[in-house]
């Protein structure tokens, strides 16, 4: 009789166990309505399977990373978006998080030059080296708006270059455009020297200051003298932005403004738009030359004379 009691009761623990790794393992839901799930940047992966529990993606959290965790090493769902449904096995919604994203971040950093936009893209959606060239080649220097995008993984070059040109367009609006034309100053010129100042400047606060001297010297027929523009033709991959060295400045190049008369050829980078708009509004100021100390702050001069004393008591 006791067999049978103890017997009895294994069946019956059995079928319970038996329940509930079927409860969590079925779908949440029978709903198979698509849903759009974002995983942010800087989401942490305990938040991110919370969420997936709380929306009624998933009922057990650990069983979840249990099988996120046999299923690829470490587990960890990587920042983007994904294409779910509630009516997913907890193994399809885990291979999808763990493998197939709709959408990748990419974060164009005010300042960076197309080649590294292109690395960029490159580590983040798979690209190979055939789609890197094909954007570089279509990519246009200084209107790649740096911004944090979402890009669909099976997008191309071409409609990556076309999607981040048209934030270009967006932030650059009718107002900067018509005061552009007011002054007969083409947006090309302005995008150029906004790329100098990008690079050129300690933060937001010394933009137009910078912006000032620049034109200051373009009016005056002066050399610009940026070292940023040696930079731009001196960098690699691995160090986009080099040290500038005294004999890089004696180079023949067309972006070697200690070398050519007027502005480089082209943009050295991608400018922000508190770059542009200080390209666009300078500052009035009879400064000519410019440096920054160590905490980065500005120390403009009028002549030569005074830029050599700021030398000599700030570096």
């Amino acid at each position: 009789m006791v067999f049978v009691k103890v017997r009895i009761t294994l069946i019956l623990a059995s079928i319970f166990i038996g329940g509930i790794a079927v409860y969590t393992i079925v779908p949440a839901s029978f709903s198979n309505d698509p849903v759009r799930f974002v995983v942010p940047l800087e989401a942490k992966q305990d938040d991110t399977v919370r969420r997936l529990k709380d929306e009624g993606f998933i009922r057990s959290q650990k069983l979840f990373n249990a099988v996120s965790f046999l299923m690829k090493f470490p587990g960890t769902i990587e920042p983007g978006a994904y294409n779910l449904s509630k009516n997913m096995t907890i193994f399809t919604l885990a291979h999808t998080l763990l493998y197939k994203p709709a959408q990748k971040w990419v974060v164009v950093a005010p300042g960076n030059r197309n080649a590294q936009i292109a690395e960029k893209l490159h580590q983040s959606l798979k690209w190979d080296d055939t789609k890197r060239k094909e954007f570089l080649n279509i990519a246009k220097e200084g209107y790649m708006f740096p911004e944090t995008y979402l890009i669909p993984v099976d997008e191309t070059p071409e409609q990556v270059a076309k999607r981040m040109e048209a934030v270009f367009n967006e932030r650059f609006d009718e107002k900067m455009y018509a005061n552009s034309i007011a002054q007969n100053v083409r947006v090309d010129t302005i995008v150029k020297i906004a790329s100098l100042i990008e690079r050129e400047s300690g933060g937001n606060d010394d933009k137009a200051l910078i912006s000032g001297i620049i034109w200051n010297r373009l009016n005056q027929n002066m050399r610009l003298q940026i070292d940023a523009t040696a930079q731009y033709y001196k960098g690699v991959s691995g160090n986009w932005w080099p040290k500038v060295l005294p004999e890089h400045l004696q180079e023949d190049h067309p972006y070697n403004t200690y070398k050519i008369d007027a502005l480089p050829p082209g943009p050295i980078c991608n400018p922000s738009l508190p770059s542009l708009r200080a390209a666009l509004y300078p500052t009035e100021t009879d400064c000519l030359y410019y440096l920054h100390d160590h905490d980065k702050q500005i120390h403009c001069a009028q002549t030569f004379e005074e830029h050599k004393e700021n030398i000599e008591r700030y570096l």
